[in-house]
């Protein structure tokens, strides 16, 4: 072994290490190898101890585990950016030879490197080394440029400086110009300043001060209003950094303050009003038209393009800008010139409300929905024509919502929030919509939204139930194994079919914990089964969205499946054609790692999707189930019968098994048997049924 000292070595200071990993075995043999070349390693024995000790001490590097219980690595190094950028912490992630999509998630949140286990000494030793230089100049080159930085800001920045030691602030001339002072007077207390700050900020301004005085990783950035001498207050930002001594006793801090009062009250991208501004524009005129009844002549227009993300993803953020502007200036013109709008008493108010969502207030408009549709179809008209955005042509279509003073909106966030619903009606409805708040409409999308607020809380109160569907193989007609489907047993609307939650669940981000929540089950059921006398060669099959197809979802899987000791050959796991509408390739090579270790994949309701059979011969997929769609023709049809007959041959010849779904009749099993699918599930056979009511059951299938 090379003992030569580190060169990061060559200060009187030892980089600080922090090791991280579940196995104390690896932890040592690191901090072991580390502590002989001349390191200071620490250890900590996962997530939630790195981030405690993070807190509590300074480190230069951290070596982080990427699977660790509780807080898994790419957790945990999340967490860590949220407190260091990368150049002032550098994490090296340690991970198994296979993990490479968790490899590529580590780099993307952050992690500054990566070893693989069992590591190498020498290039475990380089790249240590390497990061810790890396590191070392970033912090040099960085002081050196916030020095420059400073100086060249007193331009157009108020600066400040304040010698800690004497309590004085070197306050400079174009901060007291800001605040309306005379450069002359006697301003030099921190106090001063204070007293001029909002009773609302000096709070968080103080406490922003205080805690860099005591860690000087946290930066001095806060926002705060401060009383100018004409009476009025003004927004400033204020950035600042301490100089402290070598035993770390802070000795002066130097900031420097800029008036951000145009970025308050204007988006700064688009110089429309900003959000602040539009409310308090629309409170003052909301009120004074219900004080004098002229309520019924207000009318409230929100605006968004529409497929945001498509446009983004072609013209890029900046190009996003620039059309968004573009989108601004337009509206403005098209209002003020509008014959009809030109009219009014008031002019109409456009204003940003959020990032794609305008807002425009008409006051003097009679609330008659023809005239209201034939403003927001002249609105969208105006927005009809190409934008030249970077030399490129680029059409864009909108969705404009109208609200309506009413009984039931008594508050201008109701007010709002009904003209958003009415656009996103629109938005569904089409492109270059527009459509008025319609409360029967405004109460399903609410009935919806409260639907998915109650399945936020179906798993953790246990409403969530488990059906068995059995699987039933053709060559003897005995039970081969069950398909597992989830139910939502609702404290108020009974039990409810997937059909009536799954596409709310994935639309909410809540699949992935139901399908987890469904595999644990079923396992916890297959083990009960077998325990009760059921044969072991019995297999479970469990549906899965694509949503949660990932490193993290599988190694949920796979310590389910130790933890209730089930032989991964009895797992199906059961997934979509629209596995090919995502990344494909990565989709497939988790699969395979997943099929190495003995699970198997099972590709349902082939044929009413994304059927692709050039990625269809990739996949690792050990069964195929033909839709129901194809099932039910199959007896009076010679082209049904013919188009299953080529879907069984050539799954046969690509290696794989095929389930027929959706069996109704003995004639449709007879004829399925005959064109070779192997194996049958449907109502002739069995309806799902709940847990207690499949045990042991062997239907009498084509015996019967």
């Amino acid at each position: 072994m090379n003992n030569t000292l580190p060169s990061d070595m060559s200060s009187n200071t030892a980089a600080r290490i922090l090791v991280v990993d579940d196995s104390e075995k690896n932890r040592n043999l690191l901090a072991m190898f580390l502590t002989r070349l001349g390191y200071s390693a620490s250890k900590a024995e996962g997530g939630a101890a790195a981030l405690a000790m993070l807190d509590q001490q300074t480190f230069d590097l951290v070596l982080l585990d990427m699977i660790m219980p509780e807080i898994d690595g790419l957790s945990a190094l999340k967490l860590i950016r949220e407190r260091y950028l990368i150049n002032e912490l550098p994490v090296i992630m340690v991970t198994g030879m296979s993990e490479v999509e968790g490899i590529t998630r580590a780099l993307e949140l952050g992690a500054n490197d990566y070893i693989s286990k069992p590591f190498q000494k020498d290039i475990l030793l380089s790249r240590v080394r390497m990061q810790l230089d890396i590191c070392r100049l970033y912090k040099d080159v960085k002081t050196s440029e916030e020095r420059y930085s400073l100086a060249f800001s007193a331009s157009s920045d108020g600066l400040w400086d304040w010698d800690i030691v004497t309590g004085k602030v070197f306050f400079s001339d174009h901060w007291h110009e800001m605040m309306g002072i005379s450069p002359n007077c006697a301003f030099d207390s921190t106090e001063q300043w204070f007293d001029r700050v909002h009773p609302d900020d000096i709070t968080a301004l103080r406490l922003a001060i205080e805690e860099h005085l005591k860690d000087p990783h946290r930066l001095v950035k806060r926002e705060y209003r401060a009383l100018h001498e004409d009476g009025s207050y003004r927004w400033m930002q204020c950035r600042a950094r301490a100089l402290f001594s070598d035993s770390g006793t802070p000795l002066r801090m130097t900031g420097a303050q800029t008036d951000i009062s145009a970025s308050k009250t204007f988006d700064p991208i688009t110089g429309l009003p900003n959000a602040a501004v539009f409310m308090d524009r629309l409170q003052r005129v909301y009120a004074h038209a219900r004080r004098t009844g002229s309520a019924a002549n207000l009318a409230l227009f929100s605006l968004s393009m529409n497929h945001k993300e498509k446009v983004t993803s072609a013209l890029g953020p900046a190009g996003y800008e620039k059309l968004t502007s573009a989108i601004a200036r337009r509206l403005s013109e098209t209002t003020a010139v509008d014959d009809y709008l030109a009219q009014l008493k008031e002019p109409a108010f456009v204003s940003q409300l959020a990032d794609n969502r305008f807002m425009i207030l008409l006051e003097g408009v009679p609330q008659e929905s023809a005239e209201l549709l034939k403003i927001g179809e002249q609105i969208q008209k105006s927005l009809a024509s190409p934008f030249a955005i970077f030399d490129e042509t680029v059409y864009c279509t909108t969705s404009i919502g109208i609200a309506l003073p009413s009984g039931a909106n008594d508050a201008v966030d109701e007010l709002i929030q009904d003209a958003i619903s009415a656009e996103s009606i629109a938005r569904k409805t089409g492109e270059d919509i527009t459509h008025i708040y319609n409360p029967l409409l405004h109460g399903k999308a609410l009935d919806h939204l409260r639907l998915e607020n109650e399945l936020r809380h179906a798993i953790g109160n246990g409403e969530l139930r488990a059906f068995y569907q059995p699987i039933v193989s053709s060559a003897d007609g005995r039970l081969a194994g069950s398909e597992s489907l989830v139910r939502w047993q609702h404290p108020e609307r009974g039990l409810l079919s997937p059909d009536h939650f799954i596409p709310i669940a994935e639309s909410a981000g809540l699949i992935n914990a139901i399908d987890l929540w469904m595999f644990r089950e079923s396992c916890q059921q297959y083990r009960e089964w077998v325990s009760n006398g059921a044969s072991p060669k019995m297999f479970i099959s469990v549906n899965i969205s694509v949503q949660g197809l990932g490193i993290a979802w599988a190694d949920q899987v796979l310590n389910a499946v130790k933890e209730f000791g089930i032989p991964p050959s009895s797992i199906h796991l059961e997934i979509t054609e629209s596995i090919f509408a995502g990344d494909i390739e990565s989709i497939i090579t988790l699969l395979e790692q997943l099929v190495d270790l003995g699970i198997s994949f099972a590709i349902d309701d082939f044929g009413t999707g994304y059927s692709c059979f050039s990625y269809l011969r990739r996949l690792p997929a050990s069964y195929l189930k033909i839709d129901k769609a194809f099932i039910d023709d199959v007896v009076d049809s010679e082209k049904a019968r013919l188009l299953v007959n080529n879907i069984i041959h050539m799954a046969h010849d690509l290696g794989m098994k095929i389930i027929a779904e959706g069996v109704e009749s003995r004639e449709q099993a007879e004829i399925l048997e005959a064109l070779g699918s192997d194996y049958f599930q449907g109502y002739y056979f069995s309806r799902p049924v709940a847990a207690a009511d499949c045990v042991m059951m062997v239907p009498a299938g084509l015996q019967a």
